[in-house]
């Protein structure tokens, strides 16, 4: 019994939720960012999204096209306007850790940090109960929030 429910649970996790790191670097003047996806939550989205049958984020043939999707897609679902300015932002890459995907981008030419509007609904367009936790690092102080389908925009001042 115990077996089964531990499987079970190894394959489909309880709870939809993802995390923002955000970081802001004063030296390149930049917010960098990394985001942690669970990796069936990811697939379902970008196969949702782009209207493909079927796509491994664990071990894909073709890397560099699966960043593509992710960065399209991360693109129309996570935006940021800084110090009143709508900015978007470079996608670098991601890696795969344990049940997760994480995806690496950052904003660029951010000279202060004074404000940051947040908006992040990945993962809302597949799942209802989707919330995904926003930490921002800046000007040595720490700030989080959890943004679900009630609440998609978080601005956090510095």
């Amino acid at each position: 019994m115990y077996l089964v429910f531990f499987l079970f649970s190894a394959v489909f996790h309880p709870f939809h939720v993802s995390v923002m790191d955000a970081e802001y670097n004063p030296q390149n003047q930049s917010l960098q960012v990394s985001h942690r996806l669970f990796l069936d939550d990811l697939e379902d989205a970008l196969t949702d999204y782009h209207g493909i049958e079927y796509i491994d984020t664990v071990e894909p043939k073709d890397p560099q096209q699966l960043d593509s999707l992710i960065a399209e897609y991360l693109k129309n679902k996570v935006f940021f306007v800084v110090n009143g300015a709508d900015k978007s932002f470079e996608y670098i890459g991601s890696e795969v850790e344990g049940d997760a995907r994480w995806c690496y981008y950052q904003v660029n030419k951010v000279s202060a940090l004074k404000e940051v509007e947040i908006t992040n609904v990945a993962l809302m367009d597949v799942f209802d109960d989707q919330q995904n936790i926003v930490h921002l690092k800046a000007n040595g102080k720490i700030k989080s929030y959890k943004l679900d389908k009630g609440d998609k925009v978080k601005t956090f001042t510095f």
